[in-house]
């Protein structure tokens, strides 16, 4: 796979996921990231966004903290978490240097080596729903 694919993951368009090939550069970012915001701005609740990474997939020239920073920061503010699957050491120190570094970040990256896992990151940061017939006065 070639660059940076992403769609709703469920019908609710609660959850983002963004699957990285093998082969990108930051001008796909640039481009994943815009067409995620357009998805999050569809919906006003919370989404959350799971991005798939191999290994193997390395992290292309130029600076990464510049880059990443830059398209978390464009996100909408309806923009949950971020968990990442997968991705090699180099880009999971990256993100969590990011995440400890920047205010806008912190908290919002989590990373797991299992898809099973993100869905349950994603579960335990999602914020509580109340239903009107919930709710006592």
């Amino acid at each position: 796979m070639i660059g940076i694919q992403y769609a709703w993951d469920d019908s609710e368009k609660t959850v983002i996921r963004m699957y990285v090939g093998d082969y990108w550069d930051w001008d796909d970012l640039k481009m994943a990231m815009d067409g995620i915001s357009d998805l999050m701005n569809e919906v006003y609740h919370q989404v959350d966004v799971i991005t798939i990474m191999r290994p193997t997939t390395a992290i292309p020239e130029g600076n990464p903290t510049y880059h990443i920073k830059n398209a978390v920061t464009l996100l909408p503010a309806n923009a949950g978490i971020h968990v990442m699957v997968g991705g090699n050491i180099l880009i999971n120190r990256t993100v969590r240097m990011l995440a400890n570094t920047y205010a806008c970040m912190r908290g919002r990256f989590f990373q797991t080596v299992g898809l099973g896992e993100a869905y349950r990151i994603i579960a335990r940061n999602r914020p509580e729903i109340y239903e009107a017939f919930d709710m006592v006065s």
